[in-house]
C-alpha cells in the first residue's frame, strides 16, 4: 500500500516538489515502510559509488516514513546512530530501503526504529537506527520555531 505524500512537499528526501531531492516514495509494510532507490550517478562520492551521506539521508527518510506508517504520527529525533556501512553501492543500480519500528511506547511518546539498505538480491549494504520523541502539536511548534503546523502535517502531532 503506497503512503500518500503531499505533492507540494519540498523535502530533500521524499518531496515530490524538490527536483534536486531523492524523491523517495514509500509503501507501508507490517513493520514500517519500504522504498526502492535508484542510485543515480549524481549521488556519487568516489567515482561510480554512492556517497555515504546520500545513503544516510535515504535511511533517515525510511525511518521517518516507517514511524508514520506504523503510528500515524511524526516524531523528532532524539538520537541517531552511526551509519553501519557494510559495502560500497554502485551507481546505476537500485537498492531496497526497509525500515521498521523496534519499540513504541505511546505513554512515554517514544519510538525506536532501524532501517536497512539492501541490494535487490537481499545483501545488506548498510544499517542505521534512530530514536524519536513523539510530541504534541504545541511542543512541536515550539521546538521547530513555527507559528502554525506546516501544510501536510496536520494531525501528525496529536
Amino acid at each position: 500500500m503506497a503512503l500518500e505524500n503531499d505533492l507540494a512537499n519540498a523535502c530533500v528526501g521524499c518531496g515530490p516538489a524538490n527536483p534536486a531531492g531523492l524523491r523517495l516514495e514509500f509503501e507501508k509494510t507490517p513493520e514500517g515502510a519500504r522504498s526502492t532507490f535508484a542510485v543515480d550517478e549524481r549521488w556519487q562520492g568516489f567515482p561510480g559509488r554512492l556517497h555515504s551521506g546520500i545513503l544516510y539521508l535515504a535511511l533517515l527518510e525510511t525511518m521517518n516514513w516507517s514511524l508514520h506508517a506504523r503510528t500515524g504520527r511524526m516524531g523528532l529525533p532524539t538520537r541517531t546512530g552511526a551509519l553501519d556501512s557494510r559495502r560500497w553501492v554502485e551507481c546505476g543500480i537500485a537498492i531496497l530501503l526497509e525500515g521498521h519500528v523496534r519499540a513504541f511506547d505511546p505513554t512515554a511518546r517514544t519510538a525506536s526504529l532501524e532501517a536497512w539498505a539492501r541490494l535487490l538480491d537481499g545483501e545488506v549494504v548498510a544499517r542505521l537506527e534512530r530514536d524519536y520523541n513523539l510530541m504534541d502539536e504545541t511542543t512541536f511548534l515550539q521546538r521547530m520555531g513555527y507559528d502554525l503546523v506546516p501544510s501536510g502535517y496536520e494531525g501528525a502531532f496529536r
